[in-house]
């Protein structure tokens, strides 16, 4: 266990990659946490092991609510609504999720004259469909959806303002995360969940697998904890990074597939969804050597230890 103590902040904490950090980081580390969740798309449930821990203190509110982060060395950032499509619909409401409450937090460092260390969950989506495969950070960005210029569109903030600010921040661009607690069912979004959660919840209630397109788009699948890990490593990092990084597996599997893997012949066909690269694939090369990450763990072994439950 790290045994440094440090005071930190994460942002969306009872949401799926937020509460799986709070979860590593309890286990790992010393630390003293603030967590933060509006509950919006989070369910208090998935942290509720923990609410008795005296290392946690949740609050139930926005981004915009909190009033200063002077106290804390860290912040985890992963407060959104990572949701594509409806993004095209509810625009002013996800600027206001994914861009503004974001842009709140920079301003309070600003107002304080406090800059922690900001460790921001940010999207592969920023590269739509790329041309390099795999995808390196230097590949040109392609937003094709709101969501994902929203989520680049801070990452373009955080360097803008650290010109004239000491910001130090840490952007780790996710690929295509899954584990434990990636599909809310009391979440009226979870169309847009992890389609890995979406699938065995599916095959949990005998119904059949609903396959966009014709399955053959690709999704380089991380899994959630070693999201976690990368997190904890770019916080530690004894230098000042301010950087992207990609977080995937560094490998693909198809939608079609991952349907087999999960559930055999037992899948439809539905419309493609518009707005989403036809490949997501992490050249993780960058992180391996600047943080010394590598993922450890399969999608096939999460699986079948999903299904054998």
């Amino acid at each position: 266990m790290d045994k440094e103590q440090k005071n930190i902040l994460i942002t969306g904490v009872a949401g799926f990659i937020g509460s799986n950090l709070l979860d590593y980081l309890i286990e790992e580390t010393n630390w003293t946490i603030t967590g933060v969740d509006n509950l919006s798309t989070g369910n208090q449930d998935n942290i509720a092991e923990h609410l008795t821990n005296n290392r946690l203190t949740f609050i139930e509110q926005t981004c915009a609510e909190i009033s200063s982060l002077k106290e804390y060395d860290y912040v985890f950032h992963l407060a959104a609504l990572p949701r594509i499509q409806p993004s095209f619909e509810a625009i002013a409401e996800h600027i206001d999720a994914n861009l503004n409450q974001a842009i709140h937090l920079i301003e309070l460092m600003i107002k304080e004259n406090h800059f922690p260390r900001l460790i921001y969950s940010g999207s592969s989506a920023a590269y739509g469909t790329p041309t390099q495969i795999p995808t390196p950070e230097t590949e040109r960005i392609d937003c094709l959806s709101p969501y994902a210029f929203q989520k680049y569109e801070f990452e373009k903030y955080l360097e803008l303002i650290a010109t004239r600010y000491p910001l130090d921040f840490v952007t780790l661009r996710y690929f295509n995360p899954y584990g434990n607690r990636s599909f809310n069912p009391k979440n009226s979004f979870n169309a847009y969940s992890s389609v890995v959660g979406i699938f065995l919840n599916r095959k949990k209630e005998g119904k059949p697998l609903l396959v966009t397109g014709d399955g053959s788009q690709k999704r380089d699948f991380v899994h959630v904890l070693d999201l976690a890990k990368a997190n904890y490593l770019a916080a530690i990092h004894p230098e000042k990074l301010n950087t992207a990084f990609n977080v995937g597996y560094g490998d693909t599997t198809s939608i079609l597939d991952l349907a087999k893997m999960i559930d055999g012949d037992r899948y439809e066909f539905i419309d493609k969804r518009e707005g989403e690269a036809e490949i997501t694939f992490a050249d993780t090369s960058k992180i391996e050597k600047m943080l010394n990450w590598k993922p450890g763990l399969k999608l096939e072994d999460y699986i079948s230890q999903t299904l054998n439950k």
